[in-house]
């Protein structure tokens, strides 16, 4: 089997989906590598890594999807995949981001074209080797909260911050745990199950708020404590993300507050959420979002991907004698 390794062409983008350690696990299991050229150059990698570690480097993706028949990314390419030799039998693993994409990608499943869904595997102790997800989300947490902290105002820092985080995920905890790093306040962590009260706590949370459909609970924490950064990391896997601060939540909030919204590219918790844009409301809140926080940590991101990458790839190859079957990762 021929694993094809793209550069990536979403804006800002400065990960790679396989690095030369994960060229070279894919090799010694007997797999043929092709890595575009420059496709690890943003994150570090040289294709003279690539090369050693046993991949050949290819001038161009046209070359990639010709002679591979699994292609990875990190982001659906920026150009229009009917432009490319894409043949049926052909698997695309990579975040798919199904939210926006769904029609193409029925498009492609009717043409005989597999897409492998990071966005969409579980996240459960089977999932660990493949969850990229996760590793990801960890990351943006950490960003998206620094990044909060460094659109408030001067005099808000002569202070420890108060943050509330909503969504106990990956990226909520890791938000919850970089307040801590920063000897802020600790957060107040918004869930939707109790279950989640635990590893709040664990992260460095000071309180949990268990939200039901309504926002009460919120409504009431936001009245009684207004925090200076909110962090929304609320969303279930290829789910629309639920609207959890809408126009009275805002309202409720003071000037100078930062909201950052990892999780705008599934719809928002922040009805004020503009993607890849930082406004500011006419009560003097500051929404932010930026669509790609691990893209601040090339290298470290890039190795967490590809090894989730290297093990979907290998669960694949171990299938190929018979059709990938219809899970809640694959199209």
């Amino acid at each position: 089997m021929i694993v094809g390794v793209l550069r990536e062409t979403a804006p800002r983008e400065t990960r790679v989906a396989l690095t030369p350690d994960g060229v070279r696990e894919l090799s010694t299991a007997g797999l043929r590598v092709l890595v575009q050229e420059g496709a690890g150059r943003s994150a570090g990698f040289t294709d003279a890594a690539y090369r050693a570690a046993g991949a050949d480097v290819v001038g161009d993706g046209v070359t990639v999807f010709e002679r591979a028949g699994v292609v990875v990314w990190v982001k659906p390419p920026a150009y229009d995949l009917d432009s490319m030799p894409l043949r049926a039998g052909t698997t695309l693993v990579g975040f798919q981001d199904p939210h926006y994409r769904r029609a193409e990608i029925d498009r492609l499943r009717r043409r005989g074209i597999e897409s492998v869904a990071f966005d969409q595997v579980p996240r459960d102790d089977s999932t660990t080797e493949i969850d990229a997800l996760s590793g990801m989300s960890r990351i943006a947490g950490a960003e998206g909260y620094a990044e909060g902290r460094r659109l408030l105002a001067p005099a808000r820092l002569t202070r420890p911050i108060r943050a509330l985080v909503l969504g106990c995920g990956a990226a909520g905890l890791a938000a919850i745990a970089a307040a801590r790093a920063f000897d802020d306040e600790k957060p107040t962590a918004v869930g939707n199950r109790l279950a989640q009260r635990a590893a709040a706590f664990e992260a460095g949370a000071g309180q949990f708020v268990p939200n039901r459909d309504d926002n009460a609970a919120l409504l009431e924490s936001l009245a009684a404590t207004p925090p200076d950064l909110v962090v929304c990391t609320a969303v279930h896997r290829g789910s629309p993300a639920p609207r959890l601060l809408g126009q009275a939540a805002l309202r409720l909030l003071g000037p100078g507050t930062v909201i950052v919204d990892l999780v705008a590219k599934a719809g928002g918790n922040c009805v004020a959420t503009v993607p890849d844009r930082t406004v500011t409301l006419p009560n003097g809140v500051v929404v932010t979002h930026r669509s790609n926080y691990p893209a601040s940590r090339p290298a470290s991101a890039s190795r967490a991907y590809a090894a989730a990458t290297a093990a979907m790839v290998l669960r694949i190859a171990e299938e190929r004698g018979s059709p990938l079957t219809l899970d809640e990762n694959v199209f």
